[in-house]
C-alpha cells in the first residue's frame, strides 16, 4: 500500500483515532469523545486511495507503482544475524522510524526495517537474516514510493475516513476536512500529471517522457486545467 496507518494518524484530528482496542479500563458511564476507526477500515480507505492514484497515473507509469531506492550508503560496521541490530552508517539523517530498507552485499540481500534512530550515525533495525561484513562493500539502501505518493495516499484516505465519521452526526454528505485532504491530494496529482512531479525510480508508460522531436506532435497523455477537479468548501 502507498501509505500507512501511521501516515494517517498523522493527518488526522485530535478527536479521531485509529486502533481496535481502548486504552486503559473505561470507567461506567464516561466517554471519551474520541472518533474510532478500525484498523481493517483504515487499510481498506488506503487500497481504495491507492486505487484512484493508480487509475490517475496509469497512462503515464506502469501501475501499481514500486518501492524505488532512494538512498544509498556503506556500512561502516559488520553486521551480524539477530534482533535490535545497530549498524553505523556516515549519516542517519535520511533514515527514520519505521523505514524500509534493505542490506545487500555480493552473495546477501534482504529487506527489514528501522526500528530506531539512535543518534548522527548509528540506527537499531529490528531484524538481520544474514551476515553483512565491511570488507564485502556491504550497502544499507531506504526503499520507499516516491514523493509525494504517499502523502497523496494518506490524504485520500483520511478524507474518507473522516466523511464516514461525519456524515454520521451532521446533515452535509461530506465534511469540510475531507474535501480539504482531497482538494490538496488532487492539486498534487495534477502536478505529477503535467510533469512538474516527477516520480523517480518507476517504469514510464506511453510518450510523456519521450523526446518532443521526435514525434509530430507532443502532447501529455493528461491535459487537464489546474484545479479544475476540486471540491468547492
Amino acid at each position: 500500500m502507498y501509505a500507512t496507518i501511521a501516515d494517517m494518524r498523522r493527518l488526522l484530528p485530535n478527536n479521531v483515532s485509529i486502533g481496535d482496542r481502548n486504552i486503559g479500563t473505561p470507567s461506567p458511564g464516561r466517554t471519551t469523545g474520541r472518533s474510532v476507526i478500525t484498523t481493517t477500515d483504515a487499510k481498506q480507505y488506503i487500497a481504495y486511495a491507492q486505487q484512484y492514484i493508480d487509475s490517475r497515473l496509469r497512462n503515464m507509469y506502469l501501475c501499481p507503482l514500486i518501492r524505488a531506492k532512494s538512498y544509498e550508503t556503506e556500512i561502516l560496521s559488520n553486521i551480524h544475524h539477530g534482533t535490535n541490530v545497530v549498524v553505523t552508517v556516515r549519516d542517519t539523517g535520511s533514515f527514520e522510524e519505521l523505514s524500509y530498507i534493505r542490506l545487500q552485499n555480493k552473495s546477501n540481500m534482504e529487506t527489514t526495517t528501522v526500528k530506531t534512530v539512535n543518534d548522527l550515525t548509528t540506527i537499531t533495525l529490528t531484524s538481520v537474516a544474514g551476515i553483512y561484513l565491511v570488507a564485502d562493500n556491504s550497502k544499507i539502501a531506504i526503499l520507499e514510493f516516491p514523493d509525494p505518493i504517499p502523502l497523496i495516499a494518506a490524504r485520500l484516505a483520511v478524507s474518507f475516513a473522516f466523511d464516514q465519521l461525519y456524515v454520521q452526526t451532521q446533515s452535509p454528505d461530506v465534511s469540510t476536512y475531507g474535501k480539504t485532504q482531497r482538494n490538496l491530494a488532487r492539486s498534487e496529482l495534477e502536478d505529477v500529471l503535467k510533469g512538474t512531479i516527477l516520480l523517480n525510480g518507476q517504469n514510464y508508460n506511453g510518450r510523456h517522457f519521450v523526446r518532443g522531436t521526435l514525434f509530430d506532435a507532443y502532447r501529455s497523455p493528461a491535459e487537464i486545467t489546474k484545479g479544475e477537479d476540486k471540491e468547492s468548501t
